[in-house]
């Protein structure tokens, strides 16, 4: 059976996509394990009653550590004043390790907003 052969020219491509996306793609990189790593310790915690439940979890949990994260660490900046490149895997991480305690968060958040702006609405 010959062997798979490479070009030297696939491989120059490689090592200049590498080189010129690499930086870029650093930071969401530690994001997605940060977040990946919380998750599993939230799934660690949690009670499934199968695989496809704590897959569930797991993406869920990556996801939304995903797409809190760069708030958070952009928020924990201006207060704190420590660079929001360094606050990504400790962001992630606590974000997914949340697991599914995000739930009460976000319905307070919901009914001190619904709240705020029902205030000024009198009922029919």
């Amino acid at each position: 059976m010959p062997e798979p052969m490479t070009t030297a020219g696939g491989t120059s491509l490689t090592v200049l996509f590498v080189a010129a996306l690499g930086p870029m793609a650093g930071p969401y990189a530690v994001i997605v394990f940060a977040a990946l790593a919380g998750s599993l310790w939230s799934l660690s915690a949690a009670r499934t009653s199968g695989g496809t439940e704590g897959v569930w979890l797991l993406l869920r949990c990556t996801g939304t550590s995903v797409v809190l994260t760069s708030l958070g660490a952009t928020l924990m900046e201006r207060a704190l004043g420590i660079p929001s490149i360094e606050l990504l895997a400790p962001v992630a991480l606590f974000v997914a390790a949340m697991g599914d305690g995000w739930r009460p968060v976000f319905a307070g958040v919901s009914a001190a907003v619904s709240a705020a702006f029902g205030k000024g609405e009198k009922a029919p």
